[in-house]
């Protein structure tokens, strides 16, 4: 997605914006920004995506040892 310099709203990759029609016009050097940044940005979600996943089941690990510690002292103390 670009910010389209006419009505600065996000529209797809494309020549015309979807929102307001105009001509969107970017030298090589601007698209391979454009789409570079895009990529940054997508890398960026998918390492936060597995960083969350990780801490999730890092905590329910903790979790699982923290219950079984507990039976297990509930057990000995019966």
């Amino acid at each position: 997605m670009v910010e389209c310099p006419h009505c600065a709203k996000p529209t797809a990759f494309q020549r015309h914006c979807s929102h307001c029609g105009t001509i969107i016009q970017h030298t090589v050097e601007e698209k391979f920004e454009l789409l570079s940044e895009a990529v940054e940005k997508a890398l960026k979600k998918e390492r936060q995506k597995r960083k969350k996943k990780r801490r999730v089941k890092m905590l329910i690990g903790i979790v699982i040892i923290l219950l079984a510690v507990y039976v297990g002292v509930k057990s000995v103390g019966t």
